[in-house]
């Protein structure tokens, strides 16, 4: 049987581990034991039994592992919680773009009938023997003012839209019906 040492063999064996274990060094223990209890252990025994038995360089570094770990968890979650925004941002910009484009479809169907309606609505106010006036195809001219204002010229501030490409013939024909107003 190994014979136990001063430490090992101390009264206050738990309170001497607790000091040194919390980084005392063995000196400052020495005193502590020596004025607390009158028991004499000498600062370098206790220093050896520190690094031999507490290695505090290997709970040291185990406690900054586990913190390097708790940051680490928290900055991906940062960054799983940035993550989630901008694919959240992406998904309602892409639901809006669909939107848009489906709106500005309906309306390039509306304004490639245009020009046909208009005209029919010419043809059918010069003929007497219909029922159509010139005051319907003013109010259809009005009516595609209103479109070309309420699609075309309202500005959004977050949404770039080129009316250039594909809408021509809309506004060829607001452009007849608003000379042709004007001439009546």
């Amino acid at each position: 049987m190994a014979r136990k040492n001063l430490i090992e063999s101390s009264d206050h064996y738990n309170e001497i581990v607790a000091r040194l274990s919390k980084g005392d060094s063995g000196a400052k223990v020495s005193e502590w034991l020596e004025n607390q209890y009158n028991e004499k252990i000498s600062p370098r025994t206790l220093n050896r039994y520190k690094s031999k038995n507490i290695k505090m360089q290997d709970r040291v570094e185990a406690e900054l592992n586990k913190r390097q770990e708790i940051k680490n968890k928290q900055t991906e979650k940062a960054v799983q919680n940035q993550a989630d925004k901008i694919e959240s941002a992406e998904e309602t910009m892409n639901s809006v773009a669909s939107i848009i484009a489906d709106n500005m479809e309906g309306v390039a169907k509306v304004a490639a009938e245009l020009p046909k309606v208009f005209e029919r609505a010419k043809m059918d106010a010069e003929n007497p023997d219909k029922k159509t006036e010139w005051r319907h195809v003013a109010q259809l001219s009005i009516q595609a003012n209103k479109v070309y204002n309420d699609y075309f010229k309202h500005e959004e501030s977050n949404v770039e839209i080129n009316i250039n490409e594909g809408f021509g013939e809309l506004a060829d024909a607001i452009k007849k019906s608003r000379e042709i107003c004007k001439d009546d």
